[in-house]
């Protein structure tokens, strides 16, 4: 991608730069503030930045697996947000260096902090390219040019389709990402997860979607497996809450908010 100038609505807050200020990040703006404000001090059963960081630790989890054990060399990873710590290029190229990553946003902020993040990495190996998740066939065209779709891909859709209501069809956007890939690529994704007799956590993203450029569609269990993997074969322990995927030791203290998380293979 070349450099161009972007223009936006500072006005507007954006989950990637909500999310940037409740780690501690500098690319935000007054209205990202005061929505991350909010959602610190409304977020039922305690502090979010729990969440921030049980989200992350599932997702290196998750990339290490699919690294050593499954095999992938190629990650494509949809939605990627602003850089944080451990993003997916290390954690892959850690334990496989020859691995490819392509990290995909279209939030102007993540673009230019992306930029400053891969100077001096062979796009060869990591691209970060602007792309709209209603357009993946524009998103596989513009991957084409890192990865090659003749070998396994791991789709990565961490925190994405929750904004995408079912008018949007999230469902043909994920027969078109997984049309693309060959039997033995991966999905992994997270996903806001819906409990019924959940008032507290229905009043928050009431509350968040009036002041979020983008509004949270939370699903069930069920739900999220049906859209993120027809016709897949399920990784063990299939679509459980994040601290529960595979847990490096035994999960104690505060748990995340309940938010899907599970793996799938393409026969």
């Amino acid at each position: 991608m070349t450099d161009q100038q972007v223009s936006f609505d500072t006005t507007v807050p954006h989950v990637a730069r909500v999310l940037d200020y409740l780690q501690g990040g500098t690319a935000n703006f007054e209205a990202d503030r005061q929505a991350a404000e909010f959602a610190f001090a409304n977020w039922p059963g305690g502090d979010v930045r729990v969440d921030i960081r049980g989200a992350r630790a599932a997702l290196v989890r998750i990339v290490r697996y699919l690294t050593a054990e499954a095999g992938i060399r190629q990650f494509l990873d949809i939605g990627t947000g602003l850089p944080t710590a451990q993003p997916v290029h290390e954690v892959a190229q850690r334990i496989a260096p020859e691995s490819k990553v392509v990290y995909v946003d279209r939030d102007p902020v993540v673009i230019a902090h992306a930029h400053q993040l891969l100077a001096g990495i062979p796009t060869s190996s990591v691209a970060f390219i602007d792309g709209d998740m209603h357009d993946p066939e524009g998103i596989l065209r513009d991957a084409a040019a890192t990865l090659d779709f003749d070998r396994p891909v791991a789709l990565v859709l961490f925190g994405i389709l929750h904004f995408f209501t079912e008018e949007e069809d999230p469902a043909r956007i994920m027969k078109t990402l997984l049309d693309a890939v060959p039997s033995g690529s991966y999905v992994a994704f997270s996903h806001f997860a819906r409990a019924d007799g959940d008032d507290a956590m229905d009043a928050t993203f009431e509350q968040l979607n009036k002041q979020w450029g983008e509004s949270v569609v939370r699903r069930t269990r069920s739900e999220a497996a049906d859209l993120f993997f027809p016709g897949l074969e399920p990784v063990e322990p299939g679509v459980v809450e994040l601290p529960d995927w595979r847990p490096d030791v035994a999960v104690t203290g505060p748990r995340p908010l309940p938010m899907w998380v599970g793996v799938a293979r393409k026969p």
